[in-house]
């Protein structure tokens, strides 16, 4: 017989069955929770000892770091000085490299060609950072660029009398370019960058010994 507030034995649930106890799935997504938590400690942990670890480090010569900047560009000391030597020696130096079945041969410019880049701005005023660096990349790469596969440039030798001769020949090279199709286009500026990297790292104050 029930009575009124009385359960039989039989139909009574134990505690731990019952709605008392908290679900086993939130303790175990708590768990994960703390896990997680600490995992991003223990990762912001080991960034921090490497910063300590890096200032705690004895300081690297310019020198070092020079080295390590050539072998990120596949170059080595002995590479670096000939090309030193060229452009002391010669004036210029001149690379090849391959577009596909193209071969691409770029040289470094004078310092005429910087002043024309200077004039061009001061004539145009470009009125955004896009319309500059296209601006500037397409007047360099046609100071620079010697040979597209089979089509080769003139770069007469500068003097005080040819100055008109200079330029009708960067003019060539410079309407060359603009006929090009723009993906070849931003591959010769890219090509141009690579030597020009290279260049600066071989003509670079750090090269010098005991710097």
């Amino acid at each position: 017989m029930r009575k009124f507030g009385v359960v039989d034995a039989e139909n009574r649930r134990p505690l731990t069955d019952s709605t008392l106890k908290a679900p086993t799935v939130q303790e175990e997504e708590v768990s994960q929770e703390v896990e997680q938590e600490v995992t991003h400690l223990d990762d912001e942990a080991v960034k921090l000892q490497e910063m300590l670890d890096d200032m705690d480090a004895p300081r690297r010569a310019p020198r070092d770091i020079w080295v390590e900047e050539l072998e990120y560009e596949d170059m080595t000391q002995e590479s670096a000085a000939k090309v030193l030597d060229a452009v002391i020696t010669n004036g210029m130096y001149e690379e090849s490299y391959k577009m596909g079945s193209m071969v691409v041969r770029v040289r470094t410019r004078t310092t005429s060609d910087a002043d024309r880049v200077i004039e061009a701005i001061q004539d145009f005023k470009p009125e955004t950072s896009g319309t500059l660096s296209h601006l500037i990349a397409r007047m360099n790469l046609a100071a620079s660029i010697a040979q597209v596969g089979e089509k080769k440039f003139n770069f007469s030798p500068a003097n005080d009398g040819n100055q008109e001769v200079l330029e009708q020949e960067f003019s060539e090279r410079y309407n060359y370019l603009s006929r090009l199709p723009a993906q070849i286009f931003f591959s010769l500026t890219q090509v141009l960058e690579k030597f020009d990297r290279r260049v600066q790292l071989a003509c670079d104050p750090r090269a010098i010994e005991n710097f």
